[in-house]
This record gives C-alpha cells, structure tokens and sequence, in this order.
C-alpha cells in the first residue's frame, strides 16, 4: 500500500516538473525579440502580440512551414491556450490565465518570425547562386 501512494507522489511530482519545464521553455521563447520582417507578414497593428491574436498567428504558422520541417500542428500548444482560456471564466484566475494567453500568442509569434526569417534567408542565399 505504502508503494502504490511513493508511486502516485513520484508520478504527480514528475508531471509537475514536466508542465514547469514546459511553461519555461515557453516562456524563454516568448521572451525573444521579433523582427521587422515578422510586423509586416504578420499585419499586427501593434508590437507584441495578445491573447486575442492566437488564432490568426496560428493560420500564419501554417502559412510559414519551416523548410526542414513541417509547419508543426502545435498540439500541445492549443490545447493548452484552450485550457486556459476556459479558466479564465473564473474570477479568481482571469489575471494569470490572461498572462498565460498572451505568453502563447508571443510565443507562436515567435516561432513563427524564427521560420520566416530562417526561410527568407534560404530564399535570398538561392538567389545569390
């Protein structure tokens, strides 16, 4: 009995540590700069994107595919922007689950100027040969 309740404790304590690696790597990629390249492809009229932008980033990265990889459904990533999109409906969460949205949208922004960049420079160094 006493292993079956260190198995559950070991379980739930690596799913913690998963989610809380998860959530920095987000948030390390968030943290990163756009380009000018991106503010244009992207029609944003503001500089760094909101909670209210997920959707039209994430038609953009379907539009962008990376040229050695495929465009990414970003499973994980919606799943866990609808999340917490539902809890935003409590009052006690609406703060933090809006910071969490918008860490989302500048993330897939991110991933999205880092592929175009990436595929811009792939097009200008074809047409240098």
């Amino acid at each position: 009995m006493f292993s079956y309740l260190i198995l559950i404790a070991s379980v739930a304590g690596l799913a913690q540590f998963g989610v809380n690696y998860w959530r920095s790597i987000l948030a390390g990629m968030a943290a990163k700069q756009l380009s000018p390249e991106f503010a244009l492809a992207s029609g944003l009229d503001h500089e760094t994107p909101v909670a209210e932008d997920f959707g039209s980033l994430l038609s953009l990265n379907r539009l962008t595919p990376g040229l050695n990889q495929s465009a990414g459904s970003m499973t994980g990533l919606r799943a866990y922007y609808t999340a917490v999109k539902v809890l935003s409906g409590l009052p006690a969460l609406k703060s933090w689950a809006h910071s969490e949205m918008n860490t989302c949208s500048r993330y897939l922004a991110a991933v999205v100027d880092q592929r175009l960049c990436h595929n811009l420079a792939c097009g200008a160094e074809m047409r240098s040969y």
